[in-house]
């Protein structure tokens, strides 16, 4: 798959952000994130919004639309991070399982440049 870059506008929630440019909305795939209002969900819209508002983040759309039709599915990256499994991983951890992604845990596979949160995750994620 082509891979697009373009300036993170908007964060809408922990696993969706607004793109300047032809595509507007792009969701992180397999990636769930509570909803804001929640304390998971607005412990990962926060970090989300540090790590992306304002960057250049490079994104892999999967081929597929996402089920409301607002948007693409894609595989995210910014500053050399793998954003799909960084919060996959977070996710998980807070939830005190695995999270599974198409019969895989932690939707493994190939993991160019993941950074995965040290002994403690940063303050804005609750950790």
């Amino acid at each position: 798959m082509r891979d697009f870059t373009a300036l993170c506008t908007g964060v809408l929630s922990g696993d969706t952000i607004q793109m300047d440019g032809g595509i507007t909305e792009v969701r992180y795939c397999n990636v769930w994130s509570p909803p804001p209002g929640t304390p998971l969900g607005d412990a990962l819209l926060a970090y989300n919004c540090e790590l992306v508002l304002g960057k250049q983040v490079r994104y892999v759309p999967n081929g597929h639309i996402h089920w409301d039709g607002a948007g693409i599915i894609a595989e995210v990256y910014v500053d050399g991070l793998w954003l799909n499994q960084l919060f996959r991983n977070w996710l998980g951890s807070r939830m005190g399982k695995a999270v599974w992604v198409d019969g895989i845990p932690n939707g493994a596979g190939p993991n160019p440049a993941v950074a995965e949160p040290t002994d403690a995750p940063p303050a804005a994620m609750g950790g």
